[in-house]
């Protein structure tokens, strides 16, 4: 299509999308809503409390009271533990030098307890943050000898291990998500109730922290949802983590998580870190304690710029659709012309994924240098193309596989875990990490890149246990996991503005460390080929309850699949080269899912099960109480039977008027004033098969008013 005639014909869109009750979507919030969602002050006194008990006084000595039945963290011990010369942590600690301090910051309650044994000079040492805003603890615990000589063995280290306050007179249940499986049960939740002796088990497979299992787990004491107490748990380590929830004989419950295997000596002045645990408690509704938890992940977690969680693109990605029928397409003048469709479309974003580098994907890897033919000028001039479009340029790399063949594989074996014929490179090995830190630092600035893709398409298990020493388990994993937080934190500190989207074969590495660094942009690689929009519904329904920031790919324009792809953000493998492309209907759908998007950084409530069998319904509803003002999607699947469902939604003032706008597929909106309570009661809604219906609403002043 030709491009002036496509400017003007986006500009007529955004004027007919934009009605002049939607607050401007460029409002990202900065701070969570002051509402009844967050936890009162004596919630989160509780919870200090708990972590001052937890963690020791001032003398160093662990007091607990067993008269506290207010909450449900159990008490007894430090919440963490290992053997350390073949003795239990709790039989040895309490004659070790105790200190500590307490730094009061803007978000939390700092605490740095240490213990030294003046006996092997190991030193323990635990960083406490406790958050002012929510009832909410999480902590690392460090391992450093301070002596000259090899420390004896610590193994079976558990970051946490601590008991709950049950007594096996009401329900536990355990509520775990599959992680990413490739399929359509990705991010899908699991209940399991546990009796007497039951216990479940959670670990990924191939150490990649969220392949297959996710570090991010619920465990509900009591009937929900009157008097349930939740306590939600996540655990953040970027390799092989477990967890255990076990119920013993009597009723009482115990948790358990940590790296899987840990055996193995500190060398002198040698340190390590386990993973981190967060704990966050609430009473009551489970939706509720998601919204808690999604706002402490958006707030205190994930990334920032300008003091603002991370804006999502709206990306423009075509690997998968071209980049093996198109040799064209991955060239200096054939990303150019995507860059100048991409702005005119709408998008804010070019992404170029794995296809600028010599020897290409996936047996190029290892090669981080543009293909000379291709690129003559290196990625530069796309870049320069993309900013003077207004938009943001996004590069694929996976620095942690490299290729037997490629550069790094011939110049540089002793950074390779499989040497000359390549496997993983050494995160582990500092002066490897720092080398490998520097290229990728150096190709940020000569390719002008914004947003840095960090893949990761193989599992390192196997590499990490083949180059342990004897007596020395974990080891090679830890260093290596540090190493990967050590890279990515000096990439953006010395590029500031840079962002990083974690990728690993879709979603099967996103845990509470990688949501510190970085966003899943691509949250499955079922987004790889076209045709998964219920899958991705499914996805949407159990990722976005306690991720708030992940996106997924639409292979076509339609509004279904658009409605159903769309979060904080959005990519596009658009078929834009084809001639006979819906062009008008591409731009109106991406212009109303643009004017959507601020609704995804306020509170996600499901408005069915997520389930992702095709026969049943599926929707959502997003909610910015700051804003008063939200959406919901509902979906009828193409096989559903079910030609009926009741909408009712959720988190209104039933006094209020609200201003209302109604859409299904592709119709016209309808807009009528009606009051929260008739909104949250419901009303039955009629859709034929495969399509959707989109509801904004604005509040416009109470009852009556």
């Amino acid at each position: 299509m030709d491009l002036k005639k496509l400017s003007c014909l986006f500009a007529v869109l955004l004027i007919t999308n934009s009605p002049g009750w939607c607050v401007d979507m460029n409002e990202i919030p900065s701070t969570p809503p002051q509402d009844s969602i967050m936890a009162g002050a004596g919630e989160i006194a509780q919870m200090q409390d708990w972590a001052d008990l937890a963690f020791g006084t001032a003398d160093g000595k662990n007091i607990w009271s067993d008269n506290r039945t207010d909450s449900l963290l159990g008490a007894g011990s430090l919440p963490f533990s290992f053997l350390y010369g073949g003795k239990l942590s709790r039989d040895l600690m309490g004659t070790w030098a105790y200190e500590s301090r307490t730094v009061e910051e803007a978000d939390w309650i700092r605490r740095e307890v240490s213990w030294t044994d003046p006996d092997t000079k190991i030193q323990v040492q635990a960083t406490v943050r406790n958050f002012r805003q929510y009832p909410a603890v999480d902590w690392v615990v460090q391992f450093r000898n301070t002596g000259a000589e090899n420390s004896p063995i610590l193994e079976d280290i558990q970051a946490l291990d601590m008991p709950l306050r049950t007594k096996g007179s009401q329900k536990v249940t355990v509520r775990q998500n599959h992680g990413d499986v490739f399929d359509e049960r990705s991010f899908s939740f699991l209940m399991t109730s546990l009796n007497n002796r039951d216990s479940v088990r959670m670990a990924p497979r191939g150490g990649r922290s969220s392949n297959g299992a996710f570090p991010f787990f619920e465990v509900q004491y009591g009937d929900h949802p009157s008097g349930a107490e939740n306590l939600i748990v996540a655990v953040g380590w970027s390799g092989q983590w477990a967890a255990d929830v076990t119920c013993t004989a009597t009723g009482s419950v115990r948790l358990r998580a940590g790296m899987e295997r840990t055996r193995f000596y500190l060398r002198p002045g040698e340190s390590v870190r386990t993973p981190r645990i967060l704990l966050m408690t609430s009473e009551g509704d489970l939706t509720l304690a998601h919204q808690r938890f999604r706002r402490l992940m958006l707030f205190e977690y994930f990334p920032k710029i300008d003091g603002k969680p991370i804006l999502l693109p709206f990306a423009l990605q075509c690997f998968d659709r071209y980049s093996w029928s198109l040799p064209e397409w991955a060239t200096e003048a054939g990303q150019i012309k995507a860059a100048q469709f991409a702005a005119q479309a709408g998008f804010d974003t070019l992404w170029f994924d794995a296809a600028w580098f010599i020897g290409g994907f996936p047996n190029g890897v290892g090669n981080w240098e543009h293909k000379p033919k291709e690129f003559p000028n290196g990625l530069h001039p796309v870049a320069d193309a993309c900013h003077a479009a207004g938009l943001k340029f996004l590069v694929w790399f996976e620095p942690e596989r490299v290729a037997a063949g490629s550069r790094i594989a011939r110049e540089h074996p002793e950074f390779v875990i499989g040497g000359a014929e390549g496997g993983l490179f050494k995160l582990n090995d500092p002066d490897a990490r720092r080398w490998l830190t520097d290229l990728l630092s150096q190709r940020i600035s000569e390719y002008g890149i914004d947003i840095y893709r960090n893949d990761f398409n193989m599992d390192p298990l196997s590499f990490w246990h083949r180059n342990d020493e004897p007596d020395r388990e974990g080891i090679t994993e830890i260093h290596y996991v540090e190493g990967l937080y050590e890279m990515w934190d000096e990439l953006r500190a010395r590029h500031p503005g840079l962002w990083i989207d974690n990728c690993s074969s879709g979603g099967r590495r996103i845990d509470l460390e990688t949501c510190m660094r970085s966003v899943p942009l691509w949250r499955s690689d079922t987004n790889c080929s076209p045709g998964h929009e219920e899958w991705t519904q499914s996805h949407t329904a159990g990722l976005c309850s306690l991720i708030p920031l992940n996106t997924a790919c639409a292979w076509t324009p339609d509004s279904y699949v658009m409605r159903s792809t769309l979060t904080a953000g959005l990519i596009c493998q658009w078929d834009y080269l084809n001639g006979d492309f819906p062009m008008k209907e591409a731009l109106s759908n991406l212009a109303e899912l643009k004017e959507l998007r601020k609704y995804w950084y306020g509170d996600f409530y499901p408005l069915t099960s997520g389930d992702p069998s095709p026969e049943l319904w599926c929707g959502w509803q997003l909610h910015r109480p700051d804003l008063d003002a939200g959406m919901a999607m509902v979906f009828r699947r193409a096989e559903s039977p079910y030609t009926g469902w009741m909408l009712c939604l959720q988190a209104l003032d039933p006094k209020a008027l609200y201003r209302v706008e109604i859409r299904e597929g592709d119709n016209p909106a309808n807009s009528e004033d009606l009051s929260g309570e008739a909104l949250m009661t419901g009303r039955e809604i009629k859709l034929p098969p495969r399509s959707s219906l989109l509801v904004r609403y604005k509040k416009l002043a109470p009852s009556g008013g």
